[in-house]
Protein backbone atom coordinates (compact mmCIF):
# COMPACT_ATOMS: atom_id res chain seq x y z
CA UNK A 1 0.00 0.00 0.00
CA UNK A 2 2.87 2.17 0.77
CA UNK A 3 4.34 1.98 -2.80
CA UNK A 4 0.57 3.36 -4.13
CA UNK A 5 0.80 5.74 -1.64
CA UNK A 6 3.90 7.03 -3.37
CA UNK A 7 2.46 6.67 -6.77
CA UNK A 8 -0.83 8.44 -5.74
CA UNK A 9 1.37 11.47 -4.09
CA UNK A 10 3.30 11.82 -7.12
CA UNK A 11 0.32 12.20 -9.74
CA UNK A 12 -1.60 14.57 -7.01
CA UNK A 13 0.85 16.41 -6.71
CA UNK A 14 1.35 16.70 -10.81
CA UNK A 15 -2.10 17.20 -10.75
CA UNK A 16 -2.18 19.94 -8.05
CA UNK A 17 0.99 22.15 -10.20
CA UNK A 18 -0.86 21.27 -14.04
CA UNK A 19 -4.21 23.04 -12.61
CA UNK A 20 -2.67 25.41 -10.25
CA UNK A 21 -0.78 27.29 -12.72
CA UNK A 22 -3.26 27.01 -15.36
CA UNK A 23 -6.14 28.31 -13.75
CA UNK A 24 -4.74 30.21 -11.01
CA UNK A 25 -6.69 33.54 -12.46
CA UNK A 26 -10.20 32.14 -11.21
CA UNK A 27 -9.24 32.40 -7.70
CA UNK A 28 -7.58 35.97 -8.57
CA UNK A 29 -11.21 36.65 -9.90
CA UNK A 30 -12.65 36.13 -6.92
CA UNK A 31 -14.28 32.65 -7.39
CA UNK A 32 -12.09 30.98 -5.02
CA UNK A 33 -14.70 27.93 -4.38
CA UNK A 34 -14.90 27.13 -8.04
CA UNK A 35 -11.47 26.96 -8.07
CA UNK A 36 -10.47 25.00 -5.10
CA UNK A 37 -13.40 22.72 -6.20
CA UNK A 38 -11.68 22.10 -9.38
CA UNK A 39 -8.00 21.95 -8.25
CA UNK A 40 -8.84 18.98 -6.02
CA UNK A 41 -11.04 17.28 -7.98
CA UNK A 42 -7.94 17.53 -10.75
CA UNK A 43 -4.86 16.87 -8.40
CA UNK A 44 -7.26 13.41 -7.41
CA UNK A 45 -7.65 11.95 -10.78
CA UNK A 46 -4.34 12.48 -11.63
CA UNK A 47 -3.38 10.44 -8.67
CA UNK A 48 -6.13 8.34 -9.73
CA UNK A 49 -4.22 8.04 -12.93
CA UNK A 50 -1.07 7.49 -11.60
CA UNK A 51 -2.00 3.76 -9.65
CA UNK A 52 -3.54 2.66 -13.00
CA UNK A 53 -0.50 0.22 -13.42
CA UNK A 54 -0.97 -1.07 -9.71
CA UNK A 55 -5.02 -1.65 -10.41
CA UNK A 56 -3.89 -3.72 -13.10
CA UNK A 57 -1.39 -5.74 -11.18
CA UNK A 58 -4.78 -6.41 -8.70
CA UNK A 59 -6.44 -7.53 -11.70
CA UNK A 60 -3.66 -10.11 -12.44
CA UNK A 61 -2.69 -8.79 -15.80
CA UNK A 62 1.10 -10.02 -16.50
CA UNK A 63 3.73 -8.07 -14.84
CA UNK A 64 5.51 -7.91 -17.99
CA UNK A 65 2.41 -6.10 -19.31
CA UNK A 66 2.44 -3.47 -16.37
CA UNK A 67 5.72 -2.88 -16.36
CA UNK A 68 6.15 -2.06 -20.04
CA UNK A 69 7.88 0.99 -21.11
CA UNK A 70 4.27 2.06 -22.63
CA UNK A 71 3.25 2.47 -19.09
CA UNK A 72 4.62 5.36 -18.19
CA UNK A 73 2.14 7.78 -19.61
CA UNK A 74 1.17 6.77 -15.73
CA UNK A 75 3.38 9.47 -14.85
CA UNK A 76 5.98 7.50 -15.76
CA UNK A 77 5.22 4.76 -13.27
CA UNK A 78 7.66 1.96 -14.53
CA UNK A 79 10.67 3.73 -14.13
CA UNK A 80 9.64 5.36 -10.62
CA UNK A 81 9.76 1.60 -9.40
CA UNK A 82 13.40 1.34 -10.62
CA UNK A 83 14.12 4.33 -9.37
CA UNK A 84 12.99 4.02 -5.93
CA UNK A 85 11.37 0.66 -4.91
CA UNK A 86 9.56 -0.12 -2.21
CA UNK A 87 8.43 3.73 -1.25
CA UNK A 88 8.01 2.46 2.79
CA UNK A 89 8.07 5.91 4.36
CA UNK A 90 8.36 8.16 0.93
CA UNK A 91 5.11 6.98 -0.36
CA UNK A 92 2.57 8.67 3.48
CA UNK A 93 5.32 11.82 3.91
CA UNK A 94 3.92 13.13 0.32
CA UNK A 95 0.16 11.90 0.70
CA UNK A 96 0.44 13.71 3.81
CA UNK A 97 2.22 16.93 2.54
CA UNK A 98 -0.25 17.04 -0.01
CA UNK A 99 -3.04 17.14 2.29
CA UNK A 100 -1.81 19.60 4.52
CA UNK A 101 -0.80 21.76 1.09
CA UNK A 102 -4.14 21.94 0.24
CA UNK A 103 -5.34 22.43 3.56
CA UNK A 104 -3.23 25.62 4.01
CA UNK A 105 -3.96 27.04 1.31
CA UNK A 106 -7.92 26.78 2.04
CA UNK A 107 -6.70 28.81 5.46
CA UNK A 108 -5.16 31.46 3.62
CA UNK A 109 -7.85 31.54 1.09
CA UNK A 110 -10.24 32.32 3.89
CA UNK A 111 -8.18 34.56 5.54
CA UNK A 112 -7.63 36.29 2.89
CA UNK A 113 -11.08 36.67 2.12
CA UNK A 114 -12.00 37.83 5.48
CA UNK A 115 -9.29 40.18 4.96
CA UNK A 116 -10.54 41.53 2.12
CA UNK A 117 -14.23 42.33 3.60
Amino acid sequence: MAHSTLHFSLGWILGSLVFFVSSLRIWLNGRASDWFKKWFIWSFAFGVFAVVPGIFLSLRLPNGFCAGWWMNVFVLHPLLDELKPGGITMGPLLLGACLGGQYMLIVVALWYAKRKK
